[in-house]
């Protein structure tokens, strides 16, 4: 083939990179939490957020191969599970085979939560992270706060409140990657940098002759330009800044667009030997100042609900004060003596029980369930709860927030699940009758019977037939 005909036009080339002709390019894998690192890392194991996108198709394509890619997938791998979700690692590698795996783990993980109803809420801040547990958080799709595509302007006015930043955050960088980055992206924009400080010199030398021409009540006078600013005055400016650790990491935050990092407290300021006495701290009101921004949308793309006030109406009861509880199982019961609390798991997510003087923890057949691990029960303890929040972390994980739930809300719970009646008696269930199958039918006249001959012989004349 000539290279003419193997060329393709600019339209072409369009449609291949767009997202209608392509899929979207991987993500980083999660950071690891562990002190072993990858050490015992698991392939098989559900990771915390997925990387690849996940296809799915219909049943009868499924049938075919035809998954909407290069070229169809066997059928074998791809019909074995219930649920028709691939995970699409390559479309096309060098050796021209398309490289898969099954996409089921987190395709049903976003189902069984998008069940929940339950919208994505922002984490507390420093200032209010010790209230109540019911303090109403601000949802992720907020118009106020929303910074996916921000102005600059708008980015230093909003920076205790945004999760989307252009630099890293400092405290989750390792020596090495510091200094790989400061020899990379930091030192040459040194000269940026100056120019910027004479920027932010003009503005502070111009607010003190603004504000007092203004209590004088005279005319407002003409700005401080940062082309009016001298050598000398930039370094003294400099000088003042070194002396300030704080304001000069305000400055340099500002012009590499580095998110907020947490003040350090009095007492560590004297361990390591400064003056407290000199030292104003400005601490960070974001939510995001303590353990860094988020890896991904703060919302991870599990729920575009913009909040979770909604009320359940039973078609019998009608409006429902609580929504509706979920049956979640106990993962790993309560360990007092190794200090490590129960997990619970709902809608494929790891949460925490409900703490406190709860219903949970006074009941002996629920406290039972968390603190001892029984093996004959099928499919192990479980435990009704109601998922009220959900955030997403530094990396990428979902922190779920249940409670106990409501004696009235689990009795209509289980009598939408037929498990429990209020009113009138149970519906009677008929037996189910055999239907008689079609192989029944074929072997049943299959039997290995000797036929009947047509006319007598003369030896059996008057002699009875024989019996069946």
């Amino acid at each position: 083939m000539s290279a003419a005909a193997r060329s393709v036009s600019p339209g072409g080339a369009l449609l291949r990179s767009s997202r209608m002709f392509s899929l979207p390019a991987p993500i980083p894998d999660p950071p690891s939490t562990s002190a072993l690192g990858d050490k015992y890392y698991n392939e098989t194991a559900t990771r915390a957020f997925p990387t690849h996108q996940v296809i799915t198709t219909l049943n009868s394509s499924r049938q075919r191969g035809e998954w909407g890619l290069k070229r169809p997938l066997p059928l074998k791998p791809t019909t074995r599970t219930t649920y028709a979700m691939m995970r699409v690692k390559h479309v096309d590698t060098p050796e021209q085979i398309t490289d898969y795996d099954q996409g089921t783990d987190h395709g049903l993980m976003l189902r069984k939560f998008q069940e929940l109803n339950m919208a994505i809420t922002m984490p507390l801040s420093r200032s209010t992270r010790e209230l109540d547990g019911k303090f109403i958080r601000k949802p992720i799709f907020n118009d106020a706060d929303d910074f996916t595509a921000a102005v600059p302007a708008r980015r230093v006015a909003e920076v205790d409140t945004r999760w989307k930043f252009t630099g890293p955050w400092l405290a989750g960088m390792t020596p090495g990657e510091f200094q790989k980055w400061v020899a990379k992206s930091v030192r040459p924009r040194r000269a940026e940098f100056q120019k910027f400080l004479k920027e932010q010199l003009a503005l502070d030398m111009s607010e003190p002759l603004r504000k007092k021409a203004f209590e004088d009540g005279e005319e407002m006078p003409e700005p401080v330009t940062a082309s009016a600013i001298t050598d000398g005055q930039l370094t003294e400016y400099l000088r003042r800044l070194r002396h300030d650790k704080q304001e000069l990491y305000h400055m340099v935050g500002m012009f590499l667009d580095l998110a907020p990092l947490k003040a350090p407290s009095i007492m560590e300021l004297a361990a390591a030997g400064e003056d407290t006495s000199k030292v104003h701290l400005r601490d960070s009101n974001s939510p995001y100042a303590e353990m860094g921004p988020p890896v991904t949308h703060p919302s991870a793309g599990l729920s575009y609900l913009r909040t979770a006030y909604y009320m359940n109406n039973h078609p019998i009861y009608g409006p429902q004060k609580f929504h509706t509880p979920v049956e979640s199982r106990v993962i790993r019961p309560r360990r007092t003596g190794l200090g490590l609390d129960a997990k619970l798991g709902v809608a494929g997510f790891i949460a925490q029980p409900p703490i406190g003087d709860t219903l949970s923890n006074n009941a002996k057949k629920k406290a039972e369930a968390l603190d001892r691990l029984d093996p004959t029960l099928a499919g192990g303890a479980k435990l009704w709860v109601e998922p009220v929040r959900a955030t997403v972390d530094a990396t990428g994980r979902v922190v779920m927030d249940v409670v106990d739930v409501d004696l009235e809300s689990l009795v209509v719970a289980k009598e939408l699940l037929g498990d429990l009646h209020i009113f009138g008696k149970p519906k009677k269930r008929e037996p189910v009758k055999r239907v008689t199958a079609a192989q029944d039918i074929r072997n049943r006249f299959r039997q290995r019977v000797a036929p009947m001959p047509t006319m007598s012989s003369p030896e059996q004349y008057g002699t009875p037939a024989p019996a069946r």
